[in-house]
């Protein structure tokens, strides 16, 4: 069965993240059929109901759950390798803030420029240079904004990190939820590297924190209590998306839901054989080791795919969100390899010119 223990991977986290991203791809599949927002401007023209709950249902699922996993493998890496605060800057710089600039300037700016896709900070018809302004100012980041604010967050707990031990724990949930609050009343309006979206990755990466101090004790747990559990958050979660409060508690309270309902799934599915089967799969394991390169590299491809067929097909809701959903997933694999292929070539050309000079 799918165990672990504090000190080797969680099967249960690693699965929540890898089917969390690719889950977020059929999310994104589906946002063109919900009412255009200033985040996803680009739309059919259509709000389909059933779309709009589901994906208002995911949405609550899916990124809250990338938070809370990060909490947890925080913490996991901070006991396994202890480090001092400025090495654990340079490594959270390193994985998330080198890749929003690098994959921002190198694939989101020339993509959206060259088929003029408009998206938040990116308007229509804006030119490559204001495009890349923007995305180097923080505003124009589309799919990438998730790596600012869960940066955000991760700073935020290296610096408190003496408080994530025992008794500290409480003052460590209240600085959060205090910093969250804070966000919430003094940064709201502060868009530029998505400080003001900030707020619920605090409070959901401090519950991933939480789940790995609890781990070995939820780990005893039996499957049904996981079941229990998943039942009781989905049915909060779907009441709340069904009366559809524009509230920010609300809002908070569907993140640390859904966050926790496919944390607690995939704890049941962990203790299942079907877990076994998935970890010796090889297109699991591929996904699950390039998951993150799965997500930055995401979002291009249904948007580019969406300009082509909604023309042709964009009245058919579930044909258009099928045919993208089939499309995206083969082409983002095949990036993904293709820049594999590429970064090992790069690797082994370098101490060949060496030798050679």
């Amino acid at each position: 069965m799918g165990k672990s223990n504090k000190y080797t991977k969680n099967i249960a986290i690693s699965e929540t993240k890898t089917f969390a991203i690719l889950l977020v791809i059929f999310y994104h599949c589906m946002l063109f059929y919900r009412n255009p927002t200033i985040v996803w401007p680009l739309n059919a023209g259509i709000a389909s109901p059933g779309v709009i709950a589901l994906s208002a249902f995911l949405g609550a699922c899916l990124v809250p759950s990338l938070a809370l996993c990060s909490g947890f493998l925080f913490l996991l890496s901070t006991r396994n390798h202890p480090r001092s605060r400025w090495k654990m800057l340079k490594n959270k710089v390193k994985r998330l803030i080198g890749p929003y600039f690098i994959y921002g300037a190198l694939w989101l700016v020339p993509l959206y420029t060259f088929f003029d896709i408009p998206t938040m900070g990116r308007p229509l018809h804006t030119d490559f240079v204001s495009g890349f302004l923007a995305m180097c100012m923080g505003l124009f980041t589309d799919h990438l904004w998730f790596l600012l604010p869960l940066f955000w967050a991760t700073l935020f707990f290296i610096i408190i990190r003496n408080l994530l031990d025992g008794k500290k724990l409480i003052v460590a949930s209240a600085l959060s939820v205090i910093a969250a609050v804070c966000v919430e009343l003094f940064l709201a309006d502060i868009h530029y590297y998505c400080i003001a979206e900030s707020g619920p990755f605090l409070v959901v990466f401090f519950i991933g924190i939480l789940l790995y101090h609890f781990n070995e004790k939820i780990e005893k747990w039996n499957s049904k209590i996981y079941c229990i559990i998943s039942l009781a958050l989905f049915a909060v979660l779907g009441l709340f998306v069904y009366l559809n409060i524009d509230n920010t508690v609300v809002s908070y309270i569907e993140q640390i839901s859904g966050a926790l309902l496919f944390y607690f799934i995939f704890m049941a599915v962990s203790r299942t054989s079907f877990s076994d089967k998935l970890n010796q799969s090889r297109f699991y394991n591929f996904c699950e080791s390039h998951s993150m390169n799965i997500y930055l590299l995401n979002c291009p491809f249904m948007q580019i795919y969406f300009l082509l067929l909604n023309p042709l097909i964009g009245t058919n809701v579930y044909l258009t969100i099928l045919c993208l959903w089939i499309l995206s997933y083969p082409s983002i694999f095949i990036a993904v390899w293709i820049q594999n292929k590429l970064k090992m070539a790069l690797v082994n050309k370098i101490p060949i010119q060496k030798i050679g000079g």
